[in-house]
């Protein structure tokens, strides 16, 4: 399914939802993701103190690619 995400509550949400289909926990995912609970609780509400290294790990444990792109046709 692919999301256009404009702030970091969204792709919070986006990780919740994904964390959820696959019936992890928070602790759960903190820890297949090598870091903490508070870490995952963080960044699915998009708090600004989520790294961005250990943010693209949990995204590529969920299985969501993150794309950058030019808006407006922008080379």
């Amino acid at each position: 399914m692919d999301q256009t995400l404009h702030t970091p509550a969204a792709l919070g949400a986006r990780i919740r939802q994904a964390r959820k289909a696959l019936r992890l926990t928070q602790t759960e995912l903190a820890e297949i993701a090598g870091t903490g609970q508070r870490f995952i609780s963080e960044l699915e509400r998009g708090k600004a103190s989520a790294r961005l290294g250990l943010t693209m790990h949990v995204l590529q444990l969920l299985g969501i690619d993150l794309q950058a792109r030019m808006r407006g046709g922008q080379a």
